[in-house]
């Protein structure tokens, strides 16, 4: 669920609603998790493949390296819904003991927040370099390696440190619990008023939105004119990131709509759809790059389908070749 807002929508349960049915609202977590723990283990995967079972093969290409960073986020965030924000939302009989617990324990709500918020923050710079990525790979194919190894350290440390001047007033500014549906989530005040972590978040995801479809064009028009030149597996990396940039752009829509019309950002049919729509980018990511990439999906799923399957070592056929003699006794012919 996605709760940057730090303009709560207009609440008057101050405590938490007793009227919701525990077995519905158990069932919408139940439903909820268990389309969300599958990509979970697959990250999980992802990340053990590339940093520990085949480091050697993935640690050498840049895309796969700034892949797991949003790994690595999109991780996080699945554990954060599924362990805590949807599941105090969904699990009413927990409410009363569970809010009192994180009102008396504000250390907790100071992490989870702007933990939450940094991640939100960080995704739509990964998404930046994963399209910049492809886009030199069709571009200059020759130096596009060496130039993106060069710089890698340096984006390893931008994604890693630059949330922070977005986020910053999330960290000072006070946290609180809204009671939502038979539950509740955490959501933070403005210490600074004009440090509205929504704005920035808009704004850094509509930079990434721009760079992700004039990225997109370009690569496009370039692989169209490389044709038969280009690598497959260059290909379907680019492929992967196009799907994944729609991924990206649907709750980055929601968002924006919710920014510009503030009927809609502040009903509950926001707080009620921007979860889903984030959840299409969490959910769908590790998916799209096991479909797509078939030499990923065999190592984290050990099996192979279809046309993506390995090729085969040719098989090596001997031939020997039998000499005949051939003699004759009395006319008749004999071979040995």
């Amino acid at each position: 669920m996605d709760t940057n807002s730090t303009t709560p929508m207009s609440i008057t349960d101050m405590e938490c609603n007793p009227n919701y049915s525990y077995l519905v609202e158990n069932i919408k977590y139940l439903l909820q998790a268990a389309y969300m723990v599958p990509p979970a283990f697959l990250y999980a995967r992802i990340l053990y493949v590339i940093w520990v079972k085949h480091r050697k093969v993935y640690s050498r290409h840049q895309f796969f390296v700034i892949y797991s960073m949003d790994s690595i986020v999109g991780f996080i965030l699945l554990l954060l819904d599924i362990f805590i924000t949807r599941f105090f939302v969904y699990v009413p009989q927990l409410c009363i003991p569970a809010s009192k617990f994180f009102q008396s324990h504000s250390l907790l709500m100071n992490i989870y927040y702007p933990l939450l918020n940094y991640l939100h923050c960080a995704q739509p710079l990964i998404q930046i370099f994963l399209t910049l990525n492809r886009m030199s790979s069709v571009i200059w194919p020759v130096d596009h390696n060496k130039v993106w190894s060069k710089n890698l350290s340096f984006i390893v440390a931008f994604v890693s440190l630059s949330p922070f001047l977005i986020i910053w007033n999330t960290i000072i500014s006070p946290k609180i619990i809204i009671y939502y549906f038979g539950g509740f989530f955490m959501l933070g005040l403005k210490a600074v008023e004009w440090a509205d972590i929504s704005l920035f978040l808009f704004l850094v995801r509509s930079v990434a939105v721009i760079i992700t479809v004039a990225s997109t064009v370009i690569m496009f028009l370039r692989m169209s004119k490389m044709k038969k030149r280009m690598k497959s597996s260059e290909r379907t990396l680019c492929l992967a990131c196009v799907i994944h940039s729609i991924c990206f752009m649907v709750p980055s829509f929601f968002e924006a709509l919710a920014n510009f019309n503030e009927a809609y950002g502040s009903s509950w049919v926001n707080f009620l759809i921007q979860p889903f729509a984030w959840d299409v980018l969490n959910v769908g990511s590790p998916l799209i790059m096991i479909f797509v990439s078939g030499q990923l999906r065999h190592h984290v799923l050990e099996i192979s389908i279809g046309c993506c399957k390995p090729k085969n070592k040719p098989k090596t056929i001997t031939v020997h070749t039998v000499t005949a003699h051939v003699s004759s006794r009395n006319g008749t012919s004999i071979f040995r």
